[in-house]
Order: structure tokens, then C-alpha cells, then sequence
């Protein structure tokens, strides 16, 4: 990280490179801010997040009416500057991938070890007008199946062409064995001409074909095989505006030496693993058609959801998918996308904005004392029973932002049992867990966490636990030091230890019924023979609750007990 500082006109231009801003370099930077009497213009290039210590001293600096111009260059960073209500200028770059041409023709290519995965590709296709090509390295003597597979896993029609045969939509066209297959002017054309590579039929001759014909409408996809037959054809498929994808080489060992010389030759737009490619192949050959405007709902959404899952990222797939299709839609419009494969092919072909959309798709509501009634209950008719205990464990799960765990560790100092008490608030998302660590929230939430506390029973002034400081509300240190705050999923993670009080609200609610089970399945495993589990009173799980063998407190309480049967 370094800090760079100039004087132009009547003000000062501070410019901060690097991703983190600590030590000697944090100290200069506050000295700037707190001793420069004319304007500042602060840009921030390369950090996604700033110490809690630079963010008090921007807003010390606004709230004292300092001249103070904040520009940002990465995403993330700027949501959460905004999310403090920081005036901010956003220097964000487009995403690299523009809106595409409608796929009118896809062609997968392959050799050893590729042909499952033309299968699943082919199976993951929903019909359309696209036209579809099929060509595989295959012995001449040995009989070719390949044409029967896909008419039992595919919608389309299949066929094993005859010379001049005429091209129609929505029709699987399967390269013949001993034959090279091209395509010019709407026609396919079979030629036993020699070898190419020693492949008969040649992949490149096909795609090079193809790339004349379909020009910027064409998808190619190179999956596993040897040799280098194929990497020629992807070159001319994305010199004619089409483009290509190449099956990540880790699928394919041993037979990853025909995806890696593309990869060499840097005749590719994106290399993935299959259940993206999947994703990818559907979405393109829907691009032309109703279905592939927009956020898609069903089997389009599913593939995508595996790719993102394959791709080291969050399991999304048993979330519901109403509050999910709404964050993509909101964030494809933000993108300036309309079709749903051109923004899968900006969001998997940018690290960065892969990263954006994990951060941002969390919906992420949260707030101090959040239904105060049924905190006023978790006062009343929980905690005291909780004073038997000579030492308490507490897990905050789905904690987003902090404002929830934050509200319990207030609970249990004013019940007396803060002493004794270990809360471990969890979430899955990196970056609201950041948020939660740095205990700054924007003062417009202080009216709302006023009125809530009082209704949750709170005694005393709440300016004791959450401080006011300009712009800016400060959790009190002596809350931050009851909380540890860990990054864990609730989906893959499952149980991390035993609890007396398990507090998981306004979380469930975005997950399918199978999820949703298999989570209170983990609470009830990870719940204290006599503990409580508090669930949201609009998670709507008090049936599931029941039949899993949980007891609310009362009829209609959201507060529930472990059953004799668990």
C-alpha cells in the first residue's frame, strides 16, 4: 500500500494504491486527512475494504464540513461505503463482455474421453431454432453410437447426415465416421478426403466450416481429447465474431493435451468445467428465444446455479428462487445486460465481478432489535432460565451485518450473563462479516434501533451500547469484545459445537424446504439437551420445527425447546 500526496489549485489530491491500508501508511493518511485545512480528493484504486479508524476519520472530517471529494474504484467497496451513507463517486470500469449476437448454430468437438460430456451438453439444451453440430474423433471400424445416445437424451432432432443434406432448426447434426463433414450455404457436405491430423472427421475442418456460415453467431466448444485437432478451428471461429469455449484440462487427465493446446494457442474466450459450459451452451442456444430474456426461471436458472457451484462458489441451488432471480435481475441491470447468456459471459469471465456478485446476492436486511416483541420474550421467558447454566455458548447464525448478534450480546449483558457467555456469530458472506467486525453503522438507523430497543424491554439508555458519532453510529467496545465472529456456511458446514441458545432469524426464509430441513436437522444436532432455538417469526418454521421434534415455548412462540424424541 502506498499513499501519494499533491497539491493542485487550492486543494489536495491523495491517492492510495494497493489493497491494504495499514501501519505507516494508515498513519499518514489520517495525518492528511485531520491536518489539511483545504479540499481534499481522496481516490481509492485497488482496497475493497478500509480499517474502521479511516472510515471514522472521512466521516469526522464531512461532519466538520471539510471540503472532502471520495472516489473508489473497485465495487464492493463502494457498496459499503454507501451503506454507511458516505458521499461517494464510483470509478467502475464496464464489464469486459458486451451484449453478443443470438446463437444461431452450436458446434462441440472432442475426442478421447468427451463423449459424456457432449451427452450432458446436449442433454441441457432447451429446444430452439439453434442448429447443433456434433463431431468426434472415432475409429472408422468400429460402429458409431453416438447419433443413438443423443436421440435419448435430447429434444432435438438427431441426425447422422447425408451428403447435401439440407439444414434445419432445431436439429443435432453427428459428424459420420470415416468422413470429414463441412457446411456451406445452408448445406452439409461429407468428403472422404485424407486425414487431417490423423482424425477423419476433422474437428477444425468442421469448425472452420462453420465459422463462414454462422460468423459471429456461432458457439464453439472443445471438450477432452489428443493431439492438437480442433485448436485451428477455434482460432477461426473467433476471428469470424464467434466464440469459444474450452473445457477446463483438470476434467480431462489423461486426455486434457487437446484443451491445453488451445489454451496455449490462446484460441479461447473462457475455459470452464463442464456444469458451466452446460449453463453456458443452454443459455446461448436460448438467447433467441423468449426463454433467454431476462433472469430465466426452471432448468436455465438450475444449470446456472450448478456452474456457480462448480466454481468454488456458494451453493445457491437450495435457496428459493424468487429472492434470488430478483438480486441477478437487479444486478444484470445495473450491467446494462439483457439476455441472460451475456451476462453469464461477463460474470464468468470476470474474477472481479464474480467476487461482486457473491458479495451483493445475499439479500442481506437486517437491523438493532429487530422484531422487538419477540426479543421482549427471549428476555423474559429464556434468559432467566439460561442463569442455571455456570457457562453459555451462544451461536448468532446468518448474523449478515452484526446488527442482530450485536442486539443478543445486549440481551445478555443486561441479563447478567455477558461473564460467562462465548457468542459465535456466523455467515457466509466475507464481506458483511467485515461489516460486522468494524461495529459502524449509519445514524439514519438510530431512531428505529431506539424505538426497538425500548419495545424489546431494554431498560437503559441505548446510547450506552451503540454511540453516536457524527454521521456514524459506534457499537461499544465492550459488546465488539463479546462477539467472535467467524465466516461459515450454513448450507456445507453443518455443526461446530454444542449451544445453549441457537438464534437463527429471518434466514430460513430464503431457503427451499429441503435445505430448510437439513438446517434445523444441524440445529437440532448442535442444540443443548435443555437449550432454545429462537427462529424468525417470518421463517414460517414452526410446522417443520414441530415434526422434527422441536416444542415452541407456547402456542404460536417461534422460541422452541429440544423434544424428548431428538
Amino acid at each position: 500500500m502506498s499513499v501519494h500526496a499533491q497539491t493542485v489549485g487550492e486543494g489536495r489530491q491523495i491517492a492510495v494504491l494497493g489493497q491494504e491500508l495499514a501501519g505507516d501508511d494508515l498513519l499518514e493518511l489520517l495525518n492528511l486527512l485531520s491536518s489539511s485545512p483545504q479540499a481534499l480528493e481522496l481516490r481509492i484504486y485497488d482496497a475493497e475494504s478500509l480499517p474502521a479508524e479511516l472510515l471514522l476519520a472521512l466521516c469526522a472530517r464531512l461532519d466538520h464540513g471539510q471540503g472532502l471529494v471520495l472516489w473508489v474504484y473497485k465495487p464492493l467497496l463502494a457498496q459499503a461505503l454507501i451503506r454507511l451513507g458516505l458521499p461517494v463517486r464510483v470509478a467502475v470500469a464496464s464489464p469486459s463482455s458486451k451484449a453478443g449476437a443470438p446463437c444461431r448454430a452450436l458446434v462441440l468437438g472432442g475426442s478421447a474421453q468427451s463423449l459424456d460430456k457432449m451427452l450432458a451438453i446436449a442433454e441441457a439444451l432447451p429446444l430452439s431454432q439453434t442448429v447443433v453440430f456434433v463431431v468426434q474423433h472415432v475409429l472408422e471400424n468400429q460402429p458409431n453410437l453416438l447419433d443413438r445416445l443423443l436421440k435419448a437424451r435430447s429434444d432435438y432432432t438427431v441426425l447422422m447426415p447425408q451428403h447435401l443434406c439440407e439444414l434445419r432448426p432445431g436439429t443435432i447434426y453427428v459428424a459420420p465416421p470415416g468422413h470429414h463433414m463441412k457446411v456451406a450455404h445452408g448445406l452439409v457436405y461429407l468428403t472422404r478426403d485424407a486425414p487431417v491430423k490423423h482424425a477423419r472427421p476433422s474437428l477444425d475442418l468442421l469448425f472452420e466450416s462453420l465459422a463462414l456460415e454462422f460468423g459471429e453467431g456461432l458457439l464453439g466448444i472443445l471438450l477432452c481429447g489428443y493431439g492438437s485437432d480442433g485448436v485451428r478451428g477455434c482460432e477461426a471461429i473467433r476471428r469470424a465474431g464467434g466464440w469459444v469455449l474450452v473445457e477446463e484440462g483438470e476434467e480431462c487427465a489423461p486426455a486434457r493435451i487437446l484443451p491445453d493446446a488451445a489454451r496455449a494457442a490462446q484460441s479461447f474466450d473462457l475455459v470452464l468445467p463442464l456444469p458451466a459450459l452446460q449453463s453456458l451452451a443452454a443459455a446461448a442456444v436460448a438467447s433467441g428465444e423468449a426463454q433467454g430474456q431476462g433472469v430465466p426461471e426452471g432448468p436455465l436458472l438450475n444449470l446456472f446455479l450448478e456452474a456457480l457451484y462448480a466454481l468454488g462458489g456458494q451453493d445457491y441451488r437450495s435457496y428459493q428462487t424468487d429472492s434470488l432471480r430478483r438480486r441477478i435481475a437487479h444486478l444484470m441491470g445495473q450491467l446494462g445486460l439483457k439476455t441472460f447468456v451475456d451476462f453469464q459471459r461477463a460474470l464468468l469471465g470476470d474474477a472481479a465481478l464474480l467476487q461482486r456478485f457473491h458479495a451483493e446476492l445475499p439479500v442481506g436486511v437486517s437491523s438493532f432489535f429487530r422484531h422487538p416483541e419477540q426479543l421482549r420474550e427471549l428476555r423474559e421467558q429464556v434468559l432467566p432460565f439460561l442463569q442455571s447454566f455456570p457457562l453459555l455458548k451462544v451461536w448468532c447464525a446468518g448474523c449478515s451485518s452484526g446488527e442482530e448478534a450485536y442486539s443478543l450480546a445486549v440481551l445478555l449483558e443486561e441479563a447478567g450473563l455477558a461473564a460467562r457467555s462465548h457468542v459465535f456469530a456466523t455467515d457466509f458472506n466475507a464481506r458483511q462479516l467485515e461489516a460486522a467486525r468494524s461495529g459502524l453503522y449509519p445514524a439514519a438507523a438510530w431512531a428505529q434501533s431506539q424505538a426497538n430497543y425500548r419495545d424489546s424491554g431494554g431498560q437503559q439508555e441505548l446510547a450506552r451500547y451503540l454511540r453516536a458519532q457524527g454521521r456514524l453510529l459506534r457499537v461499544a467496545p465492550q459488546l465488539q469484545q463479546q462477539l467472535l465472529f467467524f465466516l461459515h456456511s450454513l448450507t456445507e458446514q453443518g455443526i461446530f459445537n454444542e449451544f445453549q441458545l441457537i438464534v437463527c432469524r429471518n434466514v430460513l426464509i430464503y431457503f427451499k424446504p429441503q435445505l430448510q430441513r437439513q438446517v434445523l436437522q444441524c440445529f437440532a444436532q448442535s442444540l443443548h439437551s435443555e437449550g432454545r432455538l429462537v427462529l424468525g417469526p417470518q421463517d414460517g418454521m414452526g410446522l417443520m420445527a414441530r415434526e422434527l421434534g422441536f416444542v415452541p415455548l407456547a402456542p404460536g412462540s417461534h422460541i422452541f425447546t429440544r423434544g424428548t424424541q431428538l
